[in-house]
């Protein structure tokens, strides 16, 4: 498989532009008062040291144990949720630290691959970047890597899953609220399934030997069946689906999806209510 590593690092500048651009915008739409709403009128900037003043004062003062642990046991593994409904705290624990943790792999997967010399993965690499990380997250061929990859995305499905069943055994539809935007959650995903359909193709592009390929099952058995389809250039469709699930999860799904399924209990935290 053959990547444009400029392309890779015109996506990645693209995309930290607009998740720095989104970040200042939804700051300042917790500063403004709300979302859309008219608000209190004061100076952002005023409230934005006054919040910041408030939140030194807390993390040095008696208060700072508490507030931690609210933070870890709410905020981090969603207590507050888990004593709300036991179902809905597995949703959200599937979709979003699955999201997160498809998203990061993703982030460090491009890197390497924008960063190998010479679109080789191998112990050679430029001045800025170790020879290990290139090993490690440029190819799916490593373990660690392609095993990430790959349960991240079985969590990203199994959260849907759930919420699909809960659902469909709801009497009253409306009282589903798993998702803050349904659509997120499908376009979530879409983009898992573009990323197996490129594990697939990639194991079946290079070659991977089963021992190595069965790190990442899902996309392993997914090239096994690919494999009966005759007449494909294998390497052509892992660039394909490569760049297209990149490109929808850093700028179709982008910040504003993740922030659809971030967590209730962190939310307090963030926007300073």
């Amino acid at each position: 498989m053959i990547i444009n590593q400029a392309v890779l690092w015109a996506i990645l500048g693209v995309c930290l532009l607009l998740f720095c651009s989104g970040f200042l915008y939804r700051i300042s739409i917790w500063l403004y008062g709300g979302d859309g709403g008219e608000g209190n009128k004061s100076s952002r900037a005023g409230k934005f040291f006054r919040y910041f003043g408030i939140f030194l004062r807390t993390l040095f003062s008696r208060r700072a144990g508490r507030v931690i642990k609210s933070f870890f046991l709410d905020g981090i593994i969603h207590g507050n949720l888990f004593r709300d409904s036991i179902l809905k705290w597995f949703i959200h624990v599937f979709m979003f630290f699955g999201l997160a943790s498809f998203t990061v792999i993703t982030i460090l997967h491009v890197i390497a691959i924008a960063a190998a010399p010479n679109n080789i993965i191998d112990r050679s690499s430029p001045w800025f970047m170790s020879p290990w990380f290139i090993m490690v997250f440029g190819t799916l061929e490593n373990r660690f890597t392609a095993m990430v990859t790959d349960l991240s995305k079985l969590a990203i499905f199994g959260g849907a899953f759930i919420a699909f069943l809960r659902f469909l055994l709801l009497k009253k539809k409306y009282k589903s609220v798993e998702l803050k935007d349904k659509s997120a959650g499908i376009m979530i995903s879409v983009i898992a399934l573009l990323s197996f359909v490129y594990e697939g193709t990639f194991f079946l592009d290079m070659g991977i030997p089963a021992s190595r390929a069965v790190f990442a099952p899902a996309g392993y058995i997914l090239s096994l069946i690919l494999g009966f389809i005759p007449g494909i250039n294998w390497a052509v469709a892992a660039a394909v689906f490569f760049y297209a699930y990149i490109i929808m999860l850093f700028f179709v799904c982008g910040p504003d999806t993740f922030w659809k399924v971030f967590p209730y209990g962190l939310r307090p935290y963030c926007s300073g209510t």
